[in-house]
């Protein structure tokens, strides 16, 4: 499975032959570069400006885009689940609510957070399950704290923890740069170039601060 980072929450994964695109933005309401991709499918978090520009991963070869969905369902390769979980630690009533999807391909379970709101619990552990990488939100403000993010990564067990959704160079959205999160971080970190190239097994626990960039 190929992993790319479009900046922000914007992902692409590639799994034979398809493109799978969560939250993709259109760049330009963020101060970033636009990332144009003609996916098979699109994945909607919410419906919140810097995650639902569906417009721009879609083209001719687009065959359904999903916002918020949680009824599992098999998109080519790519078989998906959706958690709807808060946004805020007011249970929603700050900034709605946000769906966490998993993806399952190639004998991987990669779990997109979402703007989660809140730290894990053990019923919401229980229902998610092991993960083999996760992307969570880093730069607090309107998401889940850099120690909640943290700690989504632990309680389920995710070997590659890749950050998202925090300040880069550029940006115009008032969240924390990474720092913070790295603080929080107790384990070994990588910075990779260029997209990830991703095969079971993973082993340990590793996080990988990914560098911008389309598929």
């Amino acid at each position: 499975m190929r992993l790319a980072w479009c900046g922000h929450s914007y992902f692409v994964l590639s799994s034979g032959g398809q493109v799978l695109a969560i939250d993709p933005h259109d760049g330009d309401s963020l101060g970033l570069e636009r990332c144009k991709v003609d996916a098979d499918y699109v994945l909607i978090t919410h419906d919140h400006y810097d995650h639902n520009a569906a417009e721009v991963a879609s083209g001719p070869r687009t065959k359904a885009v999903l916002r918020f969905r949680e009824v599992p369902v098999t998109l080519g390769p790519f078989r998906v689940r959706g958690f709807r979980l808060p946004h805020d630690s007011d249970g929603g009533s700050s900034y709605g609510w946000s769906t966490a999807y998993m993806v399952e391909a190639e004998g991987l379970r990669v779990l997109h957070m979402g703007d989660v709101g809140v730290p894990p619990d053990e019923g919401l552990v229980s229902v998610i399950g092991p993960t083999d990488v996760i992307m969570v939100p880093a730069g607090d403000v309107t998401t889940v704290g850099q120690e909640g993010a943290v700690e989504w990564a632990l309680r389920l067990n995710a070997k590659l923890v890749i950050p998202m959704h925090y300040w880069v160079r550029g940006s115009n959205v008032p969240l924390d740069p990474l720092d913070s999160f790295l603080s929080a971080w107790r384990g070994p970190v990588e910075r990779a170039k260029g997209p990830l190239e991703l095969s079971p097994p993973l082993r340990g626990q590793l996080l990988v601060i990914m560098e911008v960039g389309g598929p």
